[in-house]
């Protein structure tokens, strides 16, 4: 592990590399002062671990702020880290998440026995994977969740288009093959399974994933839990003052449970 790091408000922020299946993912790990609780971030689908508008880099500096550590990474054909878009399908994402799960909570200025997930569309998703069946996830946060594809690429079927081996949509494309097995993704049946107090946050004016997805998963669940319907946010919550909302919200869950 690399890191290159700087301070920000009692907080050191470091250029990592985190390791998943032989190669480097990007990263920035945030740490407090002593040793303290981590949270991992996961982004959406074609995000990074900034996310849009800063939200991660924001988010993570306020958990940071108050004592916990985060990491906010790059999955494999995403952001900064190896491989082209094309070659990305839902399984890396699921992988990444686990190896970055497994590089936090070794990380020698935190306290492994316990972490925390943030998950943000498709990075739900991938959030509700990695906790399923764990004892050590202490809070899990899901943010306009992507939690079943099939449904989803149902209702976005004009918005892509399949030609000569490849799905593509906007300035990205993916092998048919990897798309097939993306569009096939749903953890509504992982709901039972989740042992951590869990979190949802979405918009009502979400376009891109319906706020009934986050319904449906949300009533399965058999662990504390809370849901938060905002009025007006979009996929990302893209309003200055809803973001301020979900950093308060997310901090007061992080600090309950972890």
């Amino acid at each position: 592990m690399s890191r290159q790091g700087s301070s920000l408000s009692g907080c050191r922020e470091q250029l990592v590399w985190v390791p998943s299946a032989g190669v480097g993912l990007s990263g920035v790990l945030h740490l407090p002062a002593g040793v303290s609780r981590p949270v991992l971030f996961l982004h959406g689908f074609t995000g990074n671990k900034t996310e849009s508008g800063r939200l991660y880099t924001d988010m993570a500096r306020v958990l940071c702020s108050v004592g916990y550590a985060a990491l906010r990474f790059d999955f494999r054909c995403h952001g900064d880290s190896p491989l082209p878009f094309e070659e990305f399908r839902i399984s890396l994402a699921v992988e990444d998440a686990r190896n970055a799960a497994g590089f936090l909570k070794n990380v020698p200025e935190v306290d492994g026995t316990r972490f925390g997930v943030v998950g943000l569309s498709m990075g739900g998703g991938v959030a509700v994977s990695l906790a399923a069946g764990r004892e050590d996830v202490g809070a899990l946060v899901l943010l306009s969740p992507a939690l079943d594809w099939p449904e989803l690429f149902q209702r976005a079927r004009g918005f892509f288009r399949a030609e000569e081996g490849y799905v593509y949509w906007g300035p990205n494309r993916m092998r048919d093959v990897y798309a097939m097995e993306t569009m096939n993704f749903s953890v509504m049946g992982l709901a039972e399974e989740i042992k951590a107090p869990t979190l949802i946050i979405h918009s009502v004016d979400d376009m891109v994933v319906p706020i009934s997805q986050a319904k449906r998963f949300y009533e399965k669940l058999k662990v504390e839990k809370k849901f938060i319907e905002i009025e007006h946010g979009g996929h990302v919550f893209d309003d200055y003052n809803v973001r301020r909302r979900i950093e308060q919200e997310v901090l007061e869950w992080v600090k309950r449970h972890l």
